[in-house]
This record gives structure tokens, C-alpha cells and sequence, in this order.
């Protein structure tokens, strides 16, 4: 039973636990009903978003003072009692804990976890300061050959948390067990180093391992857990708005980590773990302008408003990292001056939202919402087709789930023009542009045309090639980032609609779905641009590269600097990701949080300082921001 099920099920097992009346659901373990009655057993191999294989034996307790079992394992049953605190299960635990020590190297005052250990903690628990056994651990060298995590396998208990964090929440299944007895050690894939092997650096194992075994390089030795401020706040880096807890100590980020009782299990991808904490680029602490050099915020805002004022065509694009609110309001200001405005996937966003609401009835007269509630739904689904497999790398997080699926025995048919990258797991890889992967040309005509039914057309060629999608059970269709031609929307979603199949739509980044902003077509040649790109970095600033290119003026408003702001005439600052508040709308259309994790360090303490200045120059007065 699903801990989800668990919780919506009715009490109907009643038992004693250290002499407490515990009234548990039916499949619960001991060890659930115990913590939901705030009664603590001792644990080490259990982590929450995983399976229990009850190896580290922390966990047993006495049950009807006849025998002893995992807590972790054992379900509960009517009448029974289970004593949690006798002396005889400290004594064992205590004697697995001194093995544990003389078996690996654990001199906490060198380790990276100490003070944040949950086997030091398990130690103080216990009252053990010595340990009577003698020291046997293997001395195996430290693994630094990954950029952002670093294997110490002398610091390992064998918990297996990080093997089954790699296999169950991340689905990749680098880590995994090597020999027997003393012997046994973690490796990746077949023993080759962490960084030559098939990792996709989520970290996940790092933070789901309880030692200094597995830790982030970029994290250690820089404050414990306990002295450093949590803020929970949305990634903006992919359009899934994954939950971040962002660690603060002495005014600086000194990690980041997922939300272990969240909808991802605290998977993260790169990006989101390592990648928003090493942004090394410099910071826009001051305003500029060309040939002026750094100026006051006032001077600044004043020179782009003349240019904007006295042009006749303006082209704005906007960062899809913004918040909705800053979006909105950002539109609001290039509305001012009748400007186009683009947000990076909003084009794509309208045309789906087109072509469902045209091609539902017409395939499926019974057809509601196609959209998936999410990219966990994916895990529910009997079958999944995947248009664009690049979401391997762009959406990392949802291609877990997407080999999560296929491992449970979900039926996998992956569509791509270029490189499969599911092709290892899939049960039918096809070439984008055959055959198969069209559902049917008559299918676009139809939407074209504006008729009202398909007439003498082979709507057959795809769902004979995948019949997992129509044999009644559960089907999920993902589009990744890169599609964007309008045929193979309809053909995706005509699919959607024959099949009772629900799409997971993946643009590039969240606040695609804000309706209505940012689908403008923009002037092959504007006299001005105003380029709102936020952090943007990369490939992300190629398009506003491209619009500054074919400007005679361009104004800027970015947080780190780049080509773009290089080549800019007028420089303003923005906030960074860990500065902003408001909301973002994820890729299921849902509203995530945005939460300001430290205060601004530049010239300004919000983006609606200029463009609510902005907006006064303009020929519309009456705008609200």
C-alpha cells in the first residue's frame, strides 16, 4: 500500500507500542504507525521516499515478548504489542554500532557530516564513547574524480540508501553493491570511477546517504545544518518548478537540496542542486549606460524611457525565470509603448492551447482536459510515448520518472528526430519524420480545415504501433522542448483524444503557461529592444542575442553579465533566483512559489522599481503595477 493510500485509509488496527494504545491502517509498518504516534525508533538503512529492506538492523523491536523484527518491515496487526526500548535492544544495537565503527574509518572531528551525522547521532543515542573492537577498515581511496560529488567509501555503513535512491527516485541505476563480508563496497556501474560512469549528477545519493560516505563539493565543511537558515523556494530552471530548501549561513547559500516529502522524492537535477550555487559570473551590482559608464538607478531608468518614448517600433523579450507577477507587470510597462512582447515557449503554449480545445471533440466526443496533472503521473501510467528525447537532458527530473515507469513495466515508445536517448528502455524507438511517427496528415487537415470529423483517414498507423496507448488502461504522451512544429502538436494531441491518453507538456521553462503574455510576433527591425533577461545564461540568451542584433538600441535588465550586456546601451540590474518572491506557473499550468531566500545586494530591492518607472513614460498612463 502506497504511503498516500495509507494516509486517506480509515484506522483499523489496534496495538500497544511501549505501552502506548496506537491505532494504525491496515499495511502500515511498525515503524509508520510508530512515528505517526510521535513514538521515535532508532533507524539507519530507512529513508522515507524508499523501499525498507531492514539491513542496518537498528530498528528491531520485541513484538508480544516473543521475538524480534524489523520495524521498518513488519506490518502492524490487531492486539499486537512491541516494546521499542528494552535493554536487550540497545545492547544489540550498541554492539552493531561498535562493529559498524571498527569497519569504517569514522573519525568524526575529519568528516564533512560531523555534526549532521545520523550515525554520530545513533552513537550519542546509544552512550557509546569507545569502542571495544579493533579497527579493520579497508583504507580505499577517496573517489574525486566526479566535478561535483566525492565517494569516501571508508565512511560507509552499507546502508544502501544511495543505491536504492539511484535505482527508486532517480531510476539510473549507477550505484550498486560489489562483493560479499568485509569485502563489500559501493561502486558505480562496474567499478569504474564516479566521474567516468554512467551518473547523471542529480546528487541524490549525497543527500540521501546518512555518513560522510557520498557528500557535494561544493557544500562541504561549511556550516552544519543546525546553524544555517532553511527557505523552501521553486527552481526556475526547467518548466517543472521542482521544490528547492535552500541552506543560508552568515548571508550565503552553502547548499541546496530537494524536499524528500515532496511530489520528487528530493530529486534534483544538476542545475538545480549544483549549478544555481556555483554561478560564477559577474554580478550587475550598478546601472550603466554607454559612453556614461556606471550611473544612478534615476539616470538610467530616464535614458531608457526617452529611448523607448521616441520609437516608433519596440521589440521586448522577457526571461521565462521571472516571476508571474513581473512578467505581468513587465508587460504591462512594454504595453506602454506599444511594444512586442515575446516570452521564451509562450508561442508553443497558445498553440496547444488551440489545437486541444479544437482537437478534443473532433476525435473524442467524451474528451475533457488533456493535460497531466504532472510529471508524477507519468509513474501511474501503463504506457508512455515520448515525443523528443532530449527531456534527458533539459527535464532530468521528468525523465526519472519516464524510466521509473518503464522499469515498473510501463510500455515505453520513444519518438526523436535525432539521438534516442531512451532507446536502452523503450519497447519501440521511431525515427521522427517516418511513417509511425505521424498519426495521420488527414488529422492536421482536419484542424486546418475546421471540419468536424475525420473522414476516410488511416488514424490506425500509430496506435497499431503502440497499442499500449488504446488498450484501456492508464497512457501518458510527453512533448518535450523541442517540439514545436504545429503538426505534430495536432498529431500528439488527436492521439491524446483517441487514445483517453493525457499530455505532459515540457517547454523549456516555467511560466510558459501564463496566458495570454509573450506570444507576440516581434518586428524584423526594431529601433529598440528591451531585453529583460534575469540570470539567463548560455544558450538561453541566444534569442535575445538575436533581437538585439536586428535593434538599433538596446536596453538590458539582467542580474550577471554576458555578451548581452556587453553589447547593451543602457544596463539595469535585476534581482537574482535566490532574491525574488512571488509565484511561477509550472508545466501542469499549477502556481509555485517563489521565496526570497536572501535580501538584494544591488542597487535595487525589486524589479518593479523600474519598470513601474518605466511605465510612466509611456502614452498609457494607467498602468497598474
Amino acid at each position: 500500500m502506497s504511503k498516500a493510500t495509507q494516509s486517506e485509509a480509515e484506522p483499523g488496527v489496534a496495538l500497544e507500542i511501549n505501552g502506548q494504545d496506537v491505532q494504525a491502517r491496515e499495511g502500515q509498518t511498525i515503524l509508520e504507525a510508530a512515528r505517526e504516534a510521535d513514538i521515535e525508533i532508532p533507524t539507519l538503512c530507512e529513508h522515507e521516499p524508499l523501499t525498507n529492506v531492514g539491513g542496518c538492523r537498528m530498528c528491531l523491536v520485541e513484538i508480544d515478548g516473543k521475538r524480534t523484527e524489523t520495524a521498518c518491515t513488519t506490518t502492524v496487526q490487531d492486539g499486537m504489542e512491541v516494546n521499542v526500548d528494552s535493554e536487550d535492544l540497545w545492547d544489540h544495537r550498541r554492539t552493531i554500532l561498535e562493529l559498524m565503527f571498527s569497519e569504517q574509518n569514522h573519525y568524526c572531528m575529519y568528516c564533512e557530516m560531523e555534526g549532521d551525522c545520523e550515525l554520530e547521532d545513533l552513537f550519542n543515542e546509544a552512550g557509546l564513547d569507545a569502542c571495544e573492537y579493533p579497527l579493520e577498515y579497508n583504507d580505499i581511496d577517496v573517489d574525486t574524480s566526479h566535478s561535483e560529488i566525492t565517494l569516501d567509501l571508508d565512511r560507509c555503513v552499507l546502508c544502501g540508501r544511495c543505491v536504492r535512491t539511484c535505482d527508486e527516485v532517480v531510476g539510473n541505476d549507477t550505484l550498486t553493491f560489489k562483493d560479499r563480508g568485509l569485502e563489500t563496497e559501493i561502486v558505480a556501474d562496474d567499478g569504474v570511477a564516479l566521474g567516468d560512469s554512467s551518473c547523471i549528477s542529480c546528487g541524490a545519493c549525497a543527500q540521501a546517504c546518512p555518513t560522510g560516505a557520498i557528500y557535494t563539493n561544493q557544500s562541504a565543511y561549511r556550516g552544519r545544518e543546525e546553524e544555517c537558515d532553511v527557505v523552501t523556494t521553486t527552481c526556475t530552471e526547467c518548466s517543472l518548478g521542482c521544490e528547492l530548501e535552500v541552506y543560508t549561513n552568515s548571508g550565503r547559500i552553502v547548499k541546496i537540496e530537494g524536499v524528500e516529502d515532496g511530489a520528487d522524492a528530493g530529486q534534483l537535477c544538476e542545475m538545480g542542486r549544483f549549478g544555481l550555487l556555483g554561478d560564477s559570473r559577474e554580478r550587475i551590482n550598478e546601472p550603466s549606460v554607454r559612453g556614461d559608464g556606471t550611473v544612478d538607478i534615476e539616470t538610467a531608468v530616464e535614458r531608457a524611457r526617452e529611448s523607448l518614448k521616441d520609437a516608433d517600433t519596440v521589440n521586448a523579450v522577457a526571461s521565462s525565470r521571472l516571476p508571474t507577477e513581473v512578467t505581468e507587470a513587465f508587460a504591462a510597462s512594454m504595453d506602454a509603448y506599444d511594444a512586442s512582447l515575446e516570452v521564451p515557449g509562450a508561442k508553443r503554449t497558445a498553440d496547444e492551447r488551440r489545437i486541444a480545445e479544437k482537437v478534443a471533440p473532433m476525435f473524442n466526443e467524451h474528451a475533457g482536459n488533456l493535460r497531466a496533472s504532472g510529471p508524477e503521473a507519468v509513474l501511474d501510467a501503463e504506457a508512455v510515448a515520448v515525443f523528443d528525447t532530449s527531456i534527458v537532458d533539459t527535464h532530468p527530473v521528468a525523465a526519472s520518472y519516464v524510466r521509473r515507469a518503464a522499469k515498473d513495466g510501463a510500455t515505453l515508445v520513444s519518438v526523436d528526430a535525432d539521438e534516442d536517448r531512451f532507446a536502452s528502455k523503450s519497447d519501440a524507438s521511431i525515427e521522427s519524420g517516418s511513417a509511425l511517427s505521424r498519426l495521420t496528415e488527414d488529422s492536421v487537415e482536419v484542424v486546418e480545415d475546421d471540419a468536424s470529423a475525420l473522414a476516410d483517414s488511416d488514424t490506425e498507423t500509430l496506435i497499431n504501433a503502440v497499442p499500449a496507448l488504446e488498450d484501456g488502461g492508464i497512457s501518458i504522451i510527453v512533448l518535450g522542448p523541442d517540439i514545436e512544429e504545429e503538426d505534430t502538436l495536432i498529431n500528439a494531441y488527436a492521439l491524446a483524444a483517441m487514445t483517453d491518453s493525457k499530455v505532459l507538456s515540457l517547454p523549456d521553462r516555467v511560466n510558459s503557461f501564463v496566458d495570454g503574455i509573450g506570444a507576440d510576433d516581434l518586428h524584423d527591425d526594431a529601433e529598440v529592444a528591451y531585453l529583460f533577461a534575469a540570470d539567463d545564461r548560455e544558450d538561453d540568451i541566444d534569442r535575445m542575442v538575436e533581437v538585439a542584433r536586428s535593434a538599433d538600441t538596446v536596453i538590458v535588465q539582467a542580474t550577471r553579465e554576458s555578451i548581452l550586456t556587453k553589447a547593451a546601451d543602457v544596463v539595469l540590474p535585476s534581482l537574482d533566483w535566490f532574491e525574488r518572491s512571488g509565484t511561477v506557473t509550472d508545466a501542469s499550468g499549477a502556481d509555485r512559489d517563489l521565496t526570497r531566500v536572501l535580501d538584494p545586494r544591488v542597487a535595487i530591492d525589486s524589479d518593479w522599481e523600474v519598470l513601474s518607472e518605466l511605465a510612466k513614460g509611456g502614452e498609457t498612463q494607467e498602468v497598474e503595477l
